[in-house]
């Protein structure tokens, strides 16, 4: 079985290999362009969160109920938000269709809904419970709970995990080398045992063993040049193209936008929370100062 192998791969390593990095090339591109289109997505989702915070302490809204105007922020956010569901095959455009069109009329499949733009609206509203407590969260799981359950996050060609497409893709270059090397390991290893078949008093009659040692050794060679240049190709996209850095600032750019989003809730509320201790306060100050007059008058009334 294992002569087999290493026949199969001392003949066709570099098919082999070349196949891999075909699949290798077509994960690429499709994790680099939705990466490329989470960047956009997201980008514009924190863009619409400042702007409406911002406009909101320009006309000094009031948050009130933090469930309430958690809601009414989202629901704001969620108009000028681009529609985001199904990007491969004919299912797009037919569910961005249904979107557009008034939902009393159709209705909207619910796979369809979580990975449209309301999926990511109700993923913040299900962590809704952490703007209640002054104490801040961890940002970064918070973010990472939530853009966890956006499919077009953690999917690549709606079925594989992107962040395992990632692992091979940084892993393929490395392995390209070793593939590479091993294969001329095999190659030598095969065509060796051909010398012995070598009659040195006879190289006339020896010269087609020959032949097919430095054949078999030349295309041993080869596997190495190969794994060296699939290597470098898969090395140059991964650093002219990179996809981890481009996801890692899009979850950045999310982490911070809730970070802002959080503190501007929790400064209103503790502005509430502060006039609501003055205003006790104060209240506590004017009982006092009644019943000191009603005692007074008391006292004033059983003097006379």
């Amino acid at each position: 079985m294992i002569e087999l192998v290493l026949s199969f791969l001392s003949v066709y390593l570099i098919e082999f290999m070349g196949a891999m990095l075909i699949i290798g090339l077509i994960f690429r591109f499709a994790a680099f362009r939705q990466s490329k289109d989470d960047n956009a997505y997201y980008s514009s989702f924190t863009r619409e969160l400042e702007l409406v915070i911002e406009r909101d302490k320009e006309e000094n809204h009031h948050v009130g109920d933090i469930d309430m105007y958690i809601a009414d922020v989202l629901g704001r956010m969620s108009k000028k938000l681009p529609d985001r569901s199904i990007r491969f095959g004919s299912g797009n455009k037919q569910a961005q269709e249904e979107i557009k069109e008034d939902k009393g009329k159709k209705v909207l499949a619910l796979r369809d809904y979580v990975r449209c733009k309301q999926g990511l609206i109700t993923n913040i509203q299900s962590e809704s419970s952490v703007f209640h407590h002054e104490t801040p969260p961890n940002f970064e799981e918070l973010t990472q709970r939530i853009m966890s359950q956006d499919p077009h996050w953690t999917k690549v060609m709606k079925h594989f995990a992107i962040d395992s497409v990632v692992r091979m893709i940084d892993v393929l270059p490395g392995l390209f080398i070793v593939l590479g090397v091993f294969g001329t390991f095999i190659g030598i290893s095969m065509a060796l045992p051909e010398i012995a078949g070598i009659d040195f008093n006879d190289l006339d009659g020896s010269a087609a063993t020959l032949n097919r040692f430095v054949l078999s050794v030349t295309y041993a060679m080869k596997t190495s040049i190969a794994g060296i240049f699939f290597s470098l190709v898969l090395t140059v996209l991964n650093t002219i193209f990179p996809i981890k850095g481009t996801r890692y600032r899009v979850f950045k750019k999310v982490e911070v936008a809730l970070q802002t989003f959080w503190y501007h809730i929790q400064q209103d509320v503790q502005v509430d929370r502060t006039q609501e201790k003055v205003m006790s306060k104060l209240l506590g100050v004017l009982e006092k100062l009644d019943k000191r007059f009603d005692q007074d008058e008391e006292a004033k009334v059983k003097a006379s």
